[in-house]
């Protein structure tokens, strides 16, 4: 289970740089993009939390 979390956690991690990352440079104050982010951190930090 730890394994899969782990891979879990990276795709996480990989989406937020890379998918999000490129959003929050352009238009850092746009409300979605801000809830995006946030919500993605709650992931990355229960699954961290979990590995």
């Amino acid at each position: 289970m730890t394994a899969q979390v782990h891979v879990l956690l990276s795709e996480v991690r990989r989406m937020i740089t890379r998918t999000i990352g490129p959003h929050v440079a352009l238009d850092p104050e746009d409300k979605r993009v801000r809830h995006i982010v946030a919500q993605l951190n709650s992931v990355e930090s229960t699954l961290d939390l979990i590995d």
